[in-house]
This record gives structure tokens, C-alpha cells and sequence, in this order.
């Protein structure tokens, strides 16, 4: 799909959803069109509970919906323009080698306006992927946030703005049990910096022997 073509429906486009809202059943069923909810999210919204979340294409590939204006737009110009062909930054050179394939955009035909970016699934190729959501940067609300907005960020983590990340979900892989040990944001919001020096997190992944040959094959 032309990124131009996807980005004026996108400006056009109601969203179909409200934060606390539940899709209902039938509505679900339509919207999926052979997606499945992502299995391995570990942050953000989910499928089913307040938003339509990740979803998992049947070729393998993650689809992403796109945000309302402006940050939707802003996010697929962005990947447009680090996979161009033709670009020759060697900044987004070096940049694309640590981001997934990207394929355009999809929507599906019962829901058209509704534009996923289509992403390669990174994980796809282990058995037992330990998974870690993080959000890199010292701030994280958009330069024109107003200040309200930046105050209510600055909140909810204000160590985020000296050791540039912020731990929004994990799962980690325990060889014993076969089973995962998981962690949500408010395991991330509780980290403090003494922790962090000492390698807790890092303790944490290790202890469960993450290394393991099902993850890694």
C-alpha cells in the first residue's frame, strides 16, 4: 500500500474504539479476519480488553495499529522513511539493522479505515523467547505535550529521566517449570536506581537460566 494513500485515510479515519471500551464478541470475530492476538505482548494494550492491541497476521507478521493523529502518521513516516530504498543516511543505514522488516501497511476488508503498520514477528524463530518491553529515552511524552501532560509522565517514573529507559513489561523463561515468570510496568515503576547498579534485573533473567537451548532454537 502507498504510504501517502494510507496516511491521508488515516487522517480521515474515526477511531472505532474509546479507551475502557470492550469490543463485543461478534465485533471481535470481524475485526480478527484469521489475526490472532499476539501471544508473547508483555506491555500495552491487549486484544479484547480497552483497544484492539497486537495482532498476529497468518503469514507470521505483527500488526500494530496505527495511533489517532499526530502520532500514528509521525510512526509510519517513520519506518517509511528508515526502510526506503533509496535513502542514503548512514545513520538510518546503521538504525535499520536494529529494527524488524517492515511491510507497509495492512487493514482488514471488513474494517478498511483501520491501518496496521506490518512488522516482521523478531521472535519468531525461538521456541522460548524471553521477551522485555523497554521505553528508551529520558522523557516520555511527545515535545509538544502540554505541561500538565509532562508533569503527570514525569510521575509516574521521574528516574526515567537519568538512566533513559523505563521497564514496561518482561517475561522470562524458567527451564525448571517450563513455564514463564512475568512482570508488568509497576515491576518497572519500582525499580530504583541502587537496584539497577547492582543488577538486579540482570539477576533476575539469569537466575531463570533464560539461556536455554528452546529459547535460543
Amino acid at each position: 500500500m502507498d504510504s501517502s494513500v494510507a496516511l491521508g485515510r488515516l487522517e480521515h479515519a474515526r477511531p472505532v474504539m474509546t479507551r475502557g471500551s470492550c469490543l463485543p464478541e461478534g465485533a471481535q470475530s470481524a475485526h480478527l479476519n484469521g489475526c490472532v492476538p499476539l501471544s508473547h505482548q508483555v506491555a500495552g494494550h491487549k486484544y479484547g480488553v480497552d483497544k484492539v492491541g497486537i495482532l498476529q497476521h497468518p503469514d507470521g507478521t505483527v500488526l500494530k495499529q496505527l495511533q489517532p493523529p499526530p502520532r500514528g502518521p509521525r510512526e509510519m513516516q517513520f519506518y517509511s522513511m528508515v526502510c526506503a530504498e533509496d535513502h542514503c543516511d548512514p545513520c538510518l543505514v546503521d538504525l535499520k539493522a536494529h529494527l524488524p522488516k517492515y511491510y507497509g501497511t495492512w487493514s482488514s476488508p471488513d474494517a478498511p479505515t483501520d491501518l496496521y503498520l506490518k512488522l516482521e514477528d523478531v521472535t519468531r524463530r525461538f521456541q522460548k523467547p524471553c521477551i522485555m518491553d523497554v521505553k528508551i529515552g529520558q522523557k516520555s511524552y511527545d515535545p509538544f505535550a502540554s505541561q500538565e501532560k509532562r508533569e503527570q509522565q514525569i510521575r509516574k517514573y521521574p528516574l526515567m529521566e537519568e538512566i533513559g529507559f523505563l521497564v514496561l513489561g518482561m517475561r522470562v523463561y524458567k527451564v525448571g517449570s517450563d513455564s514463564f515468570d512475568t512482570y508488568d510496568q509497576h515491576y518497572g515503576r519500582g525499580l530504583v536506581k541502587d537496584a539497577i547498579k547492582e543488577g538486579k534485573l540482570n539477576h533476575r533473567v539469569k537466575a531463570s537460566y533464560c539461556l536455554h537451548h528452546n529459547t535460543l532454537t
